[in-house]
């Protein structure tokens, strides 16, 4: 994906309330899944995480957090 195409999904990610990250995340896991099925493209680990994800509604992790918890 082009630097751009992932500063503008960062941008959009950013503006979204809240309560929809999780759907956001749900559906990115959904794509790798659906992505999978067609392709063998995608890594087995990377498939365990997205059923694991799925199959325990797992909170996502928020990046944003993690770097600020990093430079404390």
């Amino acid at each position: 994906m082009a630097a751009t195409a992932l500063k503008q999904v960062s941008k959009k990610l950013k503006l979204l309330p809240d309560n929809l990250i999780q759907d956001v995340e749900n559906y990115i896991d959904f794509l790798a899944y659906k992505h999978s099925q067609e392709s063998d493209e995608i890594p087995q680990w990377h498939k365990d995480e997205v059923f694991k994800r799925i199959k325990l509604n797992k909170k996502p992790v928020d990046a944003f957090t993690m770097i600020d918890d990093l430079d404390e």
